[in-house]
């Protein structure tokens, strides 16, 4: 799977071209108007945290030490979609939504060249409704083009987990944060969800505190055609 970048890097490639081409020219016009490359350069300072180095798109706190919602996360790399519907779950799923999956592209080359997650790794998780939540048969699903099943309604929640071995030792290097769970505008910032909220789940079952095997699928490489 080829991981697909967020905007912001293309700007900054766009911006280190438009840099080099008015060195060469000798500077900016002559009558010293102010370079459009002063933006670009603030979303390249940026760009990048020391806290974690192998990452390409780091979480962002603010100075409450809440989370703030990852920008334009649908453009990242797509792990999975879990599903557990209502219909499978007596009416009362704790997430009756699919569960779309998405990671920074360096996180996900770290995972695939070590098996281990690097810091500052952000799982983003949106839910997305069942496009009947009703159904057409008792357990819920409803018949497609395609044959009988579980198909994608609107989008109804926002989870998002960090790895951050200093600032969430108490759970086992992971935080947890919730931006709501309901339609969007989801929120723009989420402060640490508690332990028994939502961290504990992941500590009891999950591998590195996260259920990798739903994802395996789309970690392992896809093997190469054969000739």
């Amino acid at each position: 799977m080829t991981p697909v970048y967020n905007q912001s890097f293309l700007s900054v490639a766009s911006a280190a071209f438009l840099l080099s081409t008015l060195s060469a020219c000798g500077g900016a016009s002559g009558e010293g108007e102010k370079s459009d490359s002063a933006e670009p350069r603030t979303q390249a300072a940026v760009a990048r945290d020391p806290n974690y180095p192998e990452i390409d798109i780091p979480p962002v706190w603010d100075a409450k030490g809440q989370l703030v919602q990852p920008k334009d996360f649908r453009e990242l790399v797509f792990l999975g979609a879990p599903l557990t519907p209502h219909g499978l779950n007596g009416g009362k799923a704790s997430f009756p939504e699919f569960h779309n999956v998405y990671t920074q592209p360096a996180a996900f080359k770290a995972y695939r060249a070590t098996g281990k997650w690097p810091e500052g790794t952000t799982m983003i998780k949106e839910l997305q409704l069942v496009s009947d939540p009703k159904g057409e048969f008792p357990d819920g699903s409803t018949t497609a083009p395609s044959g009988r099943g579980y198909f994608p309604g609107p989008p109804n929640g926002l989870d998002v987990s960090v790895k951050d071995s200093k600032r969430f030792a108490d759970s086992n290097g992971w935080g947890y944060f919730n931006f709501n769970h309901s339609a969007p505008p989801y929120l723009a910032t989420a402060a640490l969800k508690s332990v028994d909220e939502c961290a504990g789940c992941h500590i009891a079952n999950a591998e590195d505190m996260v259920y990798i095997k739903f994802y395996k699928p789309i970690l392992d490489p896809l093997p190469l055609p054969r000739g």
